[in-house]
């Protein structure tokens, strides 16, 4: 289906009692690379693309401010962009609807459009007369193919409110109308895809960083349809190539009393992005793979780095999951405080009952800002049974009448065993020597003939020595 912009008067008409026609939308442009964004005062936007040149990634894609924005659900009512405003659109679908009434927005960007430093632009929206505003920053750093939108939501007098939050888009992929309906699980990810036969598939998708309630991707139009019904169908299907958009939506962002929640957004266009762009801090563990033996421990160092970026600032409480039966770990520190950067130590031990095998997906997670994260190790318990080589044998000896005698046993492999000493003849175990369970036995003083032997164990096995016999001399 080819479509037209709709021009300001037919738009009115279509949304007849939503939108008056007025002047166009006030705007801001991030002049980024590869991604110049217009930021509207209404909470609206559009998109371009260097890969893509002079061709708006929204559509109508020849206009400033296209159709794609935030919208919300307050206490029953609509509000949404002034689509009206726009100079076209195709948002009929939407039906009767309370425009955002646009009450700040950021004449220049603000920062260098570094990391440290992003590109920020903000607007703040009003919900009809209520005391609900709706403060929408965006971010962007150079290089990225992708965007972030803040959503703050509150009450300027800490009034409660049913509120739902979305955001939605009719989408233009490249330079094409039509695509694929798109879902990145990694990422919780909607979009479209161009369709089949393109070499390099191009792709435009609505990333939740905040955990959204529901989502769809389907014909732009239903998508309005069900942003209206305030019920998006959860659906990821990809279907034949259509004219799609797609939309996010969390539900009752209020709940628990809160009179001030943010939901946060990202949009990226091209290649999918990495899922670790979209976390308020990340987790790292050293060493991440380990070889251990049974009764072993080892020091494990834990490291949290906040997102500058997205202004995370949130104290991080670390836990372990997924530890098979003899494994634990003690956090030195279980908590990393607020912004989120710091270091801190643990003790992984296993016991001497763990089954050896390799233990993949070990879990150390930090918990923070309405975020958890993880890092996960692979851990190869080894266990072979004992064995003692000839030389490693306790060794016949004499010592003078009334002195004593050191006898040692040494397995051959390293690891952690036990020891346990006696008197006679291996293997007879009638006659074991109290306190002597280490690889060295220090005799009492010999003044006859005597013998003596040590068993050696570990989880996997047992070995006893050869028998050493002391002599004495005079």
């Amino acid at each position: 289906m080819v479509r037209q912009r709709i021009p300001v008067i037919l738009a009115v008409l279509l949304l007849v009692g939503a939108v008056t026609a007025q002047a166009q939308t006030a705007l801001t442009t991030i002049n980024g690379s590869p991604l110049k964004i217009n930021v509207g005062a209404d909470g609206s936007f559009q998109v371009y693309n260097t890969a893509v040149p002079g061709v708006g990634q929204i559509f109508p894609t020849n206009a400033t401010l296209a159709d794609m924005g935030v919208f919300a659900w307050i206490d029953g009512i609509l509000y949404a962009p002034n689509f009206g405003g726009h100079g076209g659109t195709a948002t009929a679908n939407l039906g009767t609807y309370t425009a955002w009434k646009p009450l700040q927005l950021t004449q220049t960007p603000l920062g260098l459009g570094t990391v440290e430093s992003p590109y920020v632009v903000s607007t703040t929206l009003g919900a009809g007369e209520t005391d609900v505003r709706v403060n929408v920053t965006v971010t962007y750093v150079r290089g990225n193919n992708f965007f972030r939108v803040r959503k703050h939501v509150y009450s300027t007098t800490n009034s409660l409110h049913d509120v739902d939050v979305h955001f939605g888009a009719d989408i233009y992929l490249a330079s094409s109308d039509n695509g694929v309906f798109l879902s990145v699980p990694e990422l919780a990810a909607v979009g479209g895809r161009t369709c089949d036969g393109v070499t390099t598939p191009y792709n435009i998708l609505l990333i939740p960083v905040t955990n959204a309630s529901r989502y769809t991707t389907a014909h732009y139009s239903e998508v309005w349809s069900q942003i209206k019904a305030n019920n998006l169908d959860n659906n990821t299907e990809p279907t034949s190539c259509v004219d799609n958009g797609a939309a996010i939506q969390w539900n009752n962002i209020m709940s628990g009393g809160s009179t001030s929640v943010a939901v946060d957004t990202a949009v990226s266009f091209g290649a999918i992005p990495s899922a670790a762009n979209f976390h308020g801090f990340f987790i790292d563990v050293e060493p991440d793979t380990l070889e251990m033996v049974p009764g072993e421990s080892r020091t494990l160092t834990i490291t949290s780095k906040a997102n500058a970026e997205l202004e995370f600032n949130s104290a991080i409480a670390f836990a372990a999951a997924n530890l098979p039966p003899g494994m634990s770990i003690a956090f030195h520190q279980d908590t990393i405080p607020a912004p989120g950067n710091g270091t801190i130590t643990a003790t992984l031990s296993v016991g001497n009952e763990i089954f050896p095998q390799t233990y993949q997906n070990i879990g150390i997670f930090g918990s923070g800002g309405n975020e958890t994260r993880g890092a996960f190790l692979r851990v190869s318990i080894a266990c072979t049974p004992p064995f003692i080589l000839g030389t490693k044998q306790p060794q016949t000896t004499t010592v003078p009448r009334g002195t004593r005698a050191t006898l040692r046993v040494q397995p051959e492999a390293a690891g952690l065993y036990t020891y346990q000493w006696y008197q006679g003849f291996a293997p007879l175990v009638g006659n074991p020597i109290a306190n002597s369970n280490s690889a060295t036995f220090v005799t009492p003083p010999v003044n006859e003939i005597q013998q003596y032997w040590a068993r050696v164990s570990n989880p996997c096995g047992t070995v006893d020595s050869l028998t050493a016999t002391v002599i004495p001399t005079f």
